[in-house]
């Protein structure tokens, strides 16, 4: 394994005329944008910057992110990239947790501001840039100090980044992900998918997911132009991918979905794009297959900011037949399903947890070590999912682990009900949780939304999900406005499970 530097500094040694990184107007290759990070390492260091230090950054789509991480990995410093979706009272309590010495922001996350000389532990913040242009009192803190490697001894097994979970069943914790880490996860991706010197990616989704420190290391590994873009367009997307001649991007299935419908009013599509990687949730299968036929291949992914992005992969080469499933796992990454209650490894066909080992595998949580030894042991990442492994070995995901309601000793998977439930034109989303029961233990209750101008009643959720489930799948459904979620947009169950069971008490 190597640190982060040494990624860099060989991929500029081997391809110092190709591009590295475009934004707006901005376009560096790797030799450039090697001086640069030189640059800002050296200020770093005279800035008092330790390794093992922590700096917080919250940028958006831009250089700026790439060269503060890069920057600081020479250094050993640990990056703690922050959702700029937070409020102010979600990023202070990020930095009473981490403690940063530095924080570098872009100014249109106006959140951010009220923190100025709130903590002793924090050096004055400090401005990069708005929208994609960097200020030039951003660039004139460095441009002094030499271009030369930063003599910093950086170990494989230091930490390089404190990655904040999303928070869906309460506080985030922080995911410490080493420079082996990375690495590993750099040579697992781009040794599955098909990834190729001179590619150009484009990164429309933030940066601050696992997914952009994965990629810019695995640029950095084979060779790759990352495109970055701050904002989502489903129709001037094309152009773009057109433009910058991209072949391949990141995506959420929500983004699939827009870029679906704006496909199909075009006569053609870029010509050079060959694989769009679409993951966050499950990824519908009519939208693959759409893909597919268009000549534009979906790669599904299946990960966690605690394996250090991917698990596992379906690509096109492994089988459309296959695209329900999630693939196979990584390069180097080994799987199973275990009983939970007894850790036992679980037959095909059989669901249990999904555990997975791998040197992608987190060194822990940030200052919590029982958090950590819950999901480690014995060397397995328990990653609290339900799934099952079908007889060809293709890994299928059921649900979480903590969403599970049971039901008189019958187990109710959440997400099999939701899917039924979504079929109905009727329905934007549903989320299903338990509510506690005397008797039964807990009965299914569905959280529904409806579509804009639809009318429906309970009688006629309920009779369409028994006609496909057993009825102990669903008990009650109550019509809501919202989901509850969390920064990252995913549902937040514990508010809708605290909410089911006050009422219950209540009542």
């Amino acid at each position: 394994m190597a640190t982060i530097g040494d990624l860099m500094r060989h991929r500029t040694r081997l391809t110092p005329q190709l591009e590295a990184v475009v934004s707006g107007d901005d376009r560096f290759t790797f030799a450039e944008l090697n001086q640069m990070v030189n640059r800002l390492a050296h200020y770093l260091n005279a800035s008092q910057v330790k390794r093992g230090d922590r700096i917080a950054i919250v940028c958006n789509n831009s250089v700026p992110f790439p060269l503060i991480c890069l920057a600081a990995a020479k250094v050993g410093a640990v990056v703690v990239p922050i959702n700029w979706r937070l409020k102010t009272d979600e990023i202070r309590w990020i930095l009473e947790d981490c403690q940063p010495r530095l924080l570098f922001y872009h100014e249109e996350f106006e959140q951010v501001e009220p923190l100025s000389g709130v903590f002793d532990f924090l050096d004055p913040l400090i401005r990069v840039g708005s929208g994609d242009q960097m200020h030039d009192s951003f660039l004139d803190r460095f441009a002094s100090y030499p271009s030369t490697e930063p003599m910093v001894p950086v170990l494989e097994e230091d930490p390089a980044f404190i990655i904040y979970t999303s928070g869906t069943t309460g506080r985030p914790k922080g995911v410490i992900l080493t420079h082996a880490n990375l690495h590993a996860a750099g040579l697992a991706n781009f040794s599955t998918l098909d990834m190729r010197l001179g590619d150009r990616f484009l990164f429309v989704t933030p940066l601050f997911h696992i997914s952009g420190m994965v990629f810019t290391a695995g640029a950095l590994i084979r060779g790759i132009t990352l495109v970055l873009s701050m904002q989502f367009h489903p129709v001037e997307i094309w152009d773009h991918l057109e433009k910058e001649r991209v072949t391949g991007m990141m995506s959420v299935p929500s983004m699939l979905n827009y870029l679906w419908h704006s496909l199909q009013a075009r006569e053609s599509g870029p010509a050079d794009l060959r694989s769009i990687i679409c993951g966050g949730s499950k990824v519908p299968e009519h939208l693959i297959r759409a893909f597919h036929e268009r000549g534009y291949p979906v790669a599904q992914v299946y990960g966690t900011t605690e394996s250090t992005g991917a698990i596992s992969y379906w690509t096109p080469e492994m089988g459309i037949d296959h695209c329900e499933s999630v693939g196979k796992p990584v390069y180097l990454t080994e799987l199973k399903i275990v009983d939970p209650a007894t850790g036992e490894a679980m037959p095909p066909g059989e669901m249990g947890e999904i555990v997975c080992r791998s040197p992608q595998v987190f060194s822990g949580y940030w200052d919590n070590r029982d958090a950590t030894e819950e999901v480690i042991r014995n060397g397995w990442f328990h990653t609290r999912d339900v799934g099952y492994l079908d007889d060809e070995e293709f890994l299928h995901i059921v649900d979480r682990m903590r969403d599970i309601i049971i039901t008189s000793g019958e187990n109710i998977f959440p997400a099999q009900v939701e899917a039924v439930i979504q079929q109905m034109d009727q329905v934007a989303e549903a989320a299903v949780v338990g509510v506690k029961h005397p008797v039964w233990g807990e009965l299914a209750r569905a959280y529904v939304v409806t579509a804009e101008g639809a009318v429906l009643s309970e009688e006629a959720v309920l009779a369409h999900t028994h006609r496909q489930m057993a009825e102990h799948n669903l008990h009650e459904v109550v019509f809501v406005d919202a989901l509850p979620r969390n920064e990252m947009g995913k549902v937040m169950k514990y508010v809708l499970r605290g909410h089911a069971n006050q009422v219950t008490q209540e009542s």
